[in-house]
C-alpha cells in the first residue's frame, strides 16, 4: 500500500498530529542546536500547559493517547522530509505529549559498545517506555534523573 492511502487511512485527528509532528521535529532540532537541550525544553515547556495525566483530551484514554502520538512521530521520522535523531524525536515527542496534557519523561541513557561511547533518548509516560523497546534500560544505562526543563538556566 502506497504511504498516501496510509495517510488518508488515518483519522483526521492522527493527521493531524502527522503534520504537527512533521513540523515539530526539525524545529525541535534547530532549537536544540540554538539553545542547547535544557534551554530547548524549558523554551517548549512556556509553550504547552502542564500535563496531569488525568484529564483525558477528546474523550481517549491518557495511555491510548499517548502511544497514538508516538507513532505519529515515529512515522514523520521515519516518512517526513526530516529524519531526526533520537534525541530530536524524543524532545518532538516530550513536547506533543505535554501539549495534549500528557506529562512525559525525556531519558536519556549511555553506553560503551565495541569500544564506542554511545548516548541514546526516549520518553517514558507513566513508567513506560513510548518511543524504544522495553530493554532500553538494560541496552543504555539512564542517567539518575529525567531531562527536566525547570532547571534551565537563563542568561
Amino acid at each position: 500500500m502506497n504511504r498516501w492511502r496510509k495517510v488518508w487511512r488515518l483519522s483526521q485527528a492522527e493527521r493531524w498530529l502527522l503534520v504537527q509532528a512533521a513540523f515539530a521535529l526539525p524545529a525541535v532540532a534547530a532549537l536544540i542546536r540554538l539553545k542547547g537541550l535544557r534551554e530547548c525544553q524549558a523554551t517548549l515547556a512556556r509553550l504547552a500547559p502542564t500535563g496531569d495525566n488525568r484529564r483525558p483530551a477528546a474523550g481517549v484514554p491518557a495511555e491510548a493517547l499517548a502511544h497514538t502520538v508516538t507513532r505519529m512521530v515515529t512515522a514523520a521520522a521515519a516518512h517526513g522530509p526530516y529524519r531526526a535523531n533520537c534525541l530530536q524525536r524524543s524532545v518532538a515527542l516530550w513536547w506533543l505529549l505535554r501539549r495534549r496534557g500528557l506529562t512525559s519523561e525525556l531519558r536519556i541513557g549511555t553506553r560503551t559498545h565495541a569500544g564506542r561511547f554511545e548516548a541514546h533518548a526516549w520518553v517514558e509516560f507513566d513508567g513506560m517506555v513510548l518511543n524504544d523497546s522495553r530493554d532500553v534500560h538494560a541496552r543504555f544505562t539512564p542517567f539518575d534523573r529525567s531531562v527536566n526543563p525547570s532547571e534551565a538556566r537563563y542568561s
